[in-house]
């Protein structure tokens, strides 16, 4: 399995009481949901585009909010925009192959 790990910016703020993680990790398929919703994009849109049930981009979709602090879907897509856009804060660099150990 690839990993994908995403920075977020010092300035982007963080869900009352909470702690934005800065360095996070994303699967493969969770970066690609991720950063489709750049678009704004419903969970039946993002599902059709990316060829997935809507269960699954449901899902994706509360695993990139929990690994980001349990941030918004709106910042969430802030964030995502801003990868796509190769603004300073979120960089996206290809993680070698992660291993499972049993």
């Amino acid at each position: 399995m690839r990993v994908v790990s995403f920075s977020v910016p010092a300035w982007f703020p963080p869900r009352t009481g909470e702690e934005v993680r800065r360095e996070v990790q994303l699967t493969e398929q969770e970066s690609t949901v991720f950063l489709c919703l750049a678009t704004g994009a419903s969970n039946a849109e993002l599902a059709g585009e990316l060829q997935l049930s809507v269960s699954t981009v449901k899902f994706h979709v509360h695993n990139i909010r929990a690994k980001l602090g349990g941030i918004s879907r709106l910042q969430a897509c802030l964030l995502a925009a801003l990868a796509r856009e190769g603004v300073p804060g979120p960089k996206a660099t290809l993680a070698p192959e992660a291993r499972r150990s049993a």
